[in-house]
């Protein structure tokens, strides 16, 4: 499904939810094991979206993240060590979700796109990857080279992490972020994406090495101020999480993920920003409304 067209749009590539330990917990708590027992506990969040943005830029349309792809409701997708994951997730995707098809409703074909911007390789932001790239060999594919040299290149500590490696395209047009830009707001590092400066990543490490968020700039219309996106992943896993500062439960580093928390905010409070977590049920409402987020104390 998705809502209505503007410059970006919320797209849903089936549904997910975990146990509420995992989505988030309270920083006090620093000990990685600790927090990673807690995941196994406590009840199922409610059905959270499986969610892809879909940028109409005027070059040519941009993905945020690929979803999930439908193969992975078949047996064997993920290694069968990785079990552990159908006890903390459950996921559930139709082929009608699966991104190429969302597109090809939308009139888009893969090889339309001017790029794809990976937020991390976790299967629900990285499952379409492989079916876009047979159809479009030379769309640029672009994520942080942390998150490369920590997961690209270690395909089997990533699939440990939740990644599918196997389903991962053999051969395509990566395009590593070294984040050499300016600053924006309070990230020191960020790279533009398009030229223009419209579409622009930035550093948010935590929910895994290298994870990055996207910041895109609506043109100013008419006696109004340009509207400002922020889409962050996994980041955070909804806004409530984020306003309460309380990283995900299963992280390697929950005190990088709580820094780049805080980072979220600070950038919400130096300007009017619709924060876009992937996972959130009310992100379609935030951009159809555009819901500014404004941190309390």
């Amino acid at each position: 499904m998705a809502e209505e067209r503007g410059l970006v749009e919320f797209l849903t590539t089936g549904r997910a939810r975990m146990r509420e330990p995992m989505a988030g917990q309270p920083i006090s708590n620093q000990n990685q094991l600790l927090r990673f027992i807690r995941c196994f506990t406590g009840p199922w969040t409610p059905w959270m979206p499986i969610g892809v943005f879909l940028i109409h830029h005027a070059d040519g349309p941009i993905l945020v993240d690929t979803g999930a792809s439908s193969e992975c409701m078949k047996p064997g997708y993920v290694p069968s060590y990785m079990f552990v994951a159908s006890i903390l997730t459950q996921l559930e995707v139709e082929p009608k979700d699966d991104i190429v098809e969302q597109l090809r409703t939308r009139g888009i074909s893969p090889r339309d796109l001017q790029a794809i911007v990976v937020t991390h390789l976790h299967t629900d932001h990285a499952g379409g990857l492989e079916d876009i790239v047979k159809l479009a060999p030379d769309v640029p594919v672009y994520m942080s080279a942390d998150h490369w040299e920590a997961y690209g290149k270690h395909p089997t500590w990533a699939d440990m992490q939740g990644c599918a490696s196997k389903h991962w395209p053999k051969d395509f047009n990566l395009k590593l972020l070294e984040f050499e830009g300016n600053p924006v707001g309070p990230w020191t590092r960020s790279e533009a994406i398009t030229p223009d400066g419209q579409v622009v990543a930035v550093p948010t490490p935590g929910h895994v090495p290298g994870h990055i968020s996207v910041i895109i700039t609506e043109d100013a219309q008419p006696g109004q101020s340009p509207s400002t996106f922020l889409a962050v992943g996994d980041a955070t896993y909804n806004v409530g999480l984020l306003e309460r500062e309380e990283p995900d439960g299963i992280n390697q580093d929950p005190k990088t993920a709580f820094e780049s928390l805080k980072l979220i905010k600070e950038f919400s409070r130096q300007k009017d920003v619709v924060v876009l977590p992937s996972h959130d049920p009310d992100t379609p409402r935030f951009l159809r409304e555009r819901v500014v987020y404004k941190p309390g104390k």
